[in-house]
């Protein structure tokens, strides 16, 4: 303990301690120790997230709207560039720790599937949830990049799902779903077929399960990290599952026409702890 304690400017102790305690317990909830330090521009960042403030800024993942300009296009989307919990991140050479049980709760739901232009946006209606270290986040939406966004020990995958679920603090709690190339998954089928071709058009579909999206086995990772898109912020506790479902070829190729890429670039660990269950 002392020794990671040394390895870190006295200008972060109050993180330090935190994490600390957080790897002891096994926890990786943002205690409040960390939340004095990130508050101001998380709380700001997490109400332009959730459309309270600032009009819209167009940007996009390639040329003078992609990730390395984030930052310059709104002042509310600084921190993409300068924060030091930014996510995407390859998660490799994660802590063994004892991270209790992953308890998702979510239940069938009709699609209503959104094309919002960065990506496809499934609603989530009230009732879904998913619960681990003392927390239980309400599950929004949930949404598909291409190729995944987080790597897995340097691998990058065909595609990644982000459940996203918020706090009553403001806060986020995001499950991700690797997905590899295999045999076709069903129910990801509907959900690509039910894209809208255009911009700003909503779509509606069957009924579907979303723990059809999850795979058996349920090691996950944890961190402390951000949305992966502006504003940024670094508000949302990550929980990315290690074994991925599979999509056949033809699903995959098929959510590329409407997507070709949109996954923002890995970014540093820095002084974060990557901690995986046991």
């Amino acid at each position: 303990m002392h020794a990671l304690k040394n390895m870190l400017p006295n200008k972060n102790s109050g993180k330090v301690l935190t994490l600390l305690g957080l790897v002891a317990s096994g926890g990786l909830a943002v205690q409040v120790a960390a939340q004095t330090a990130l508050k101001t521009p998380a709380a700001k960042a997490v109400e332009v997230a959730s459309g309270e403030r600032a009009a819209h800024v167009e940007w996009g993942y390639t040329g003078p709207t992609g990730p390395d300009h984030w930052s310059t296009l709104s002042k509310d989307y600084a921190i993409c560039n300068s924060g030091e919990q930014e996510s995407p991140i390859d998660l490799k050479d994660a802590i063994p720790a004892d991270l209790g049980r992953l308890a998702i709760a979510w239940k069938p739901l009709a699609i209503r599937a959104t094309n919002n232009g960065h990506t496809v946006q499934y609603d989530a209606p009230p009732g879904s949830s998913f619960a681990v270290g003392g927390k239980t986040y309400a599950l929004a939406q949930f949404h598909i990049h291409h190729p995944s966004e987080h790597l897995l020990d340097g691998r990058r995958f065909p595609l990644e799902i982000h459940f996203v679920h918020k706090l009553t603090d403001g806060g986020f709690g995001v499950v991700g779903v690797l997905v590899a190339n295999g045999v076709g998954n069903p129910t990801l089928g509907k959900m690509i077929a039910a894209i809208p071709a255009e911009e700003g058009v909503t779509g509606t579909g069957p009924m579907i399960d979303p723990r059809a999206l999850l795979p058996v086995a349920r090691g996950f990772d944890r961190y402390e990290g951000s949305l992966t898109t502006p504003p940024c912020a670094e508000a949302v506790d990550w929980v990315v599952l290690r074994t991925p479902i599979t999509a056949s070829a033809a699903q995959i190729d098929r959510f590329a026409t409407f997507f070709p890429f949109n996954a923002r670039p890995i970014q540093p660990l820095d002084r974060r702890f990557l901690l995986a269950s046991r």
